[in-house]
């Protein structure tokens, strides 16, 4: 049901005698029932009192200390552990996790990322997790303004066709350059790559008769696809995933490369613990199981915490459902929160019903009778994902034992 419908249903209702139905806000609420927990409520508190009334994204970072420390243990002292920076898309917050986690080694997805990142952090090793288009390289080295970032040394760019490594060479001609390139290998996931040791074999030929343009600097093999198995190293589907990494590793032996010096990055947050014990890969990555949004509620990361929520004020309460005369339990109160319509799934409170429709401006939330929230009360939000959701709310507001302790700026989109 959409906005327009649900209000059509409601005056129908109304000239019906629906019930008696009540439009007008409460004025009174019973203070004796609780509706947040501990947690939420001393959130709840602290934004009432210093929240600037808007929806914004907090970020715990007590919780997100402990995530790291999971992290950074399952990846071990012999590999490195890359931060996924477009899980993570703060400046602050990715120098917190690169300093507690004492790593240089970022991917990136986006170009302005990447400038924004060879300024702000010019000690780091960057790889990217996608192959980007031509003209997006080309206007990365236009922008590059860090003179102490180089990028023949600490970037790394990822190619998954033969027609993008020439399109690449062309450029690193043109430009007068080096780019050291990583070739993406299709590990199961079947979403591009080199899917053959043959492949490989051909495109690392074209990368060493070019060593004044081009370097190759290693292989990375996503497998999102293992997420949700229980896995570990003896499972088939991981044997099947290593079995094509390490051909490609023989493959590059063959041509005379020195692997051991190769980033042979694999992993993410869903599957980076599998591979304790792996000899394989050498660079693990891993970024949202830092702040664990629910499409991470999954099997390797049930230790980690959820460590971001976007709380919302409350606009306006009503006492009865004005559309059902006899509301199930947890739809009998109607609020109406700032905002909405985000990748997000209400965690606080709890017992919520589902809401006839959504509203980017100012969304219906149905509750059971015993929720009693006030308005300026807030409201708190999981996000199914926090890439693209962390940049809707400005400045992360971040707080450490239900204390805000500071305000970090996120990325630009564009740049």
């Amino acid at each position: 049901m959409n906005r327009r419908e649900w209000l059509h249903s409601s005056i129908s209702l109304a000239a019906l005698g629906g019930q008696s139905l009540l439009w007008a806000p409460s004025i009174a609420a019973d203070t004796n029932r609780p509706t947040h927990d501990a947690y939420f409520s001393a959130l709840n508190d602290m934004l009432k009192l210093n929240g600037p009334g808007r929806p914004v994204m907090l970020l715990d970072q007590q919780r997100m200390r402990h995530n790291i420390d999971l992290i950074t243990a399952a990846v071990g002292p012999d590999k490195t552990y890359r931060v996924v920076v477009k899980s993570l898309p703060s400046l602050s917050l990715l120098d917190a996790v690169m300093k507690r986690a004492k790593t240089q080694a970022l991917m990136v997805f986006h170009q302005p990322f990447a400038n924004a990142i060879a300024d702000a952090f010019p000690d780091s090793d960057v790889l990217f997790g996608k192959p980007m288009p031509l003209s997006a390289a080309r206007l990365f080295y236009a922008r590059l303004t860090h003179t102490k970032f180089n990028p023949a040394r600490q970037m790394q760019w990822l190619i998954d066709t033969p027609e993008r490594l020439l399109q690449y060479q062309t450029l690193a001609r043109q430009l007068g350059l080096k780019m050291r390139i990583n070739f993406e290998l299709d590990v199961g996931l079947r979403r591009g790559g080199f899917d053959s040791h043959e492949g490989v074999a051909a495109a690392l030929k074209l990368v060493l008769q070019d060593p004044k343009h081009l370097e190759f600097a290693g292989f990375m093999g996503y497998e999102p696809q293992l997420t949700g198995l229980g896995a570990d190293l003896k499972h088939p589907a991981v044997q099947n995933v290593l079995s094509m990494y390490n051909s490609c590793i023989a493959t590059a032996k063959q041509a005379g490369v020195n692997v051991e010096l190769l980033t042979r990055n694999g992993a993410g947050s869903h599957t980076l613990p599998i591979y304790r014990g792996d000899q394989t890969m050498n660079d693990l990555s891993a970024g949202s199981g830092v702040v664990k949004p629910t499409d991470f509620d999954t099997y390797h990361l049930a230790q980690n915490l959820p460590a971001i929520y976007i709380a919302t004020p409350i606009l306006k309460r009503y006492d009865r459902n004005p559309v059902m005369a006899a509301p199930p339990e947890n739809m009998q109160r109607l609020y109406y929160i700032y905002g909405g319509y985000w990748k997000a799934a209400m965690v606080s409170p709890a017992a919520v019903g589902q809401a006839p429709y959504q509203s980017t401006n100012q969304s219906p939330i149905l509750t059971s009778s015993d929720v009693d929230l006030a308005v300026d009360d807030y409201m708190f939000l999981r996000p199914t994902q926090s890439e693209s959701v962390m940049l809707q709310f400005g400045d992360l507001m971040v707080v450490d034992q239900g204390q805000l302790t500071d305000t970090w700026p996120v990325f630009q989109q564009t740049g």
